[in-house]
């Protein structure tokens, strides 16, 4: 079910005054706009480039899980972020990029939706968006970040078998076809504001909210993290992108990346 093309033009109206003004690049097919957005980095390609790409021929997710996508119906972007900021605070990027999704669906679509950590988007508790932070780092000094998202929009869920999770989209929740154009948009003025606002010293309004839209606070659950198992109880997410749970031995332990599951306990 494809859909009108992204308009370069028109997208590139709407960034005006943002990181991404005259940094955007819209291209046909790509192998994965992390991948092609890494080959620019090492080239040179400035902060704020943004790779949005009508289909992918190799796209993957966390863990090279593969992330699968009917052309010219979703959105595939990626953004390179060249931060003064240390290695270990990466994580919070991929926070920010949630909340520009979140923000971005919500006043294009009207559409509510939650942050499943580390790096998943979930309505109703199918899953409409995955997102991939990957940075480099040389002489113990971070080089840049790229941060992608796929999510999707104009696409329905029975059209694609085999999923690992249950999933959704925007057409399939709200009954119609949305202009990506103007949600991508939407998603790009966000992730420039929250990422102003992390770098201005507003921190804390962040973290605040992307607490208040965790769909696993409270919840058991079961994190797979360096060949380690740890499970316990969700409290919060932390300043810096973690996770603080409560195993049951009622200790706070602090989790920085994992593959994450609701207990069935």
């Amino acid at each position: 079910m494809k859909t009108a093309p992204i308009n370069k033009d028109l997208l590139i109206s709407y960034l005006s005054g943002s990181m991404f003004e005259g940094n955007v690049i819209v291209s046909q097919t790509v192998d994965s706009t992390n991948r092609a957005l890494k080959r620019l980095a090492s080239e040179g390609a400035p902060h704020g480039t943004v790779l949005v790409t009508e289909e992918q021929t190799a796209g993957r997710g966390r863990l090279d899980r593969k992330w699968t996508s009917s052309p010219g119906t979703n959105l595939l972007f990626s953004v390179l972020l060249r931060p003064e900021m240390k290695a270990d605070q990466v994580f919070v990027l991929t926070m920010i990029m949630a909340l520009a999704a979140v923000d971005g669906v919500k006043q294009a679509c009207s559409l509510s939706a939650r942050i499943k950590w580390p790096n998943d988007i979930y309505v109703d508790n199918r899953k409409l968006a995955g997102i991939l932070t990957e940075f480099s780092v040389k002489n113990k000094k971070l080089v840049y970040v790229i941060t992608g998202l796929g999510l999707n929009v104009n696409w329905c869920p029975e059209d694609r078998q085999g999923m690992r999770y249950p999933c959704t989209s925007i057409l399939k929740r709200i009954g119609k076809k949305i202009d990506r154009t103007e949600l991508l948009a939407s998603i790009l003025q966000n992730l420039d504001a929250d990422y102003k606002k992390f770098f201005f010293e507003k921190k804390e309004a962040l973290y605040k909210r992307w607490n208040s839209l965790s769909c696993i606070t409270g919840k058991q659950v079961v994190i797979k993290s360096n060949e380690q198992t740890i499970e316990g109880e969700v409290l919060k997410i932390g300043i810096d992108g973690s996770l603080i749970i409560k195993t049951s031995d009622n200790q706070e332990q602090k989790i920085l990346c994992g593959d994450l599951s609701l207990s069935l306990v």
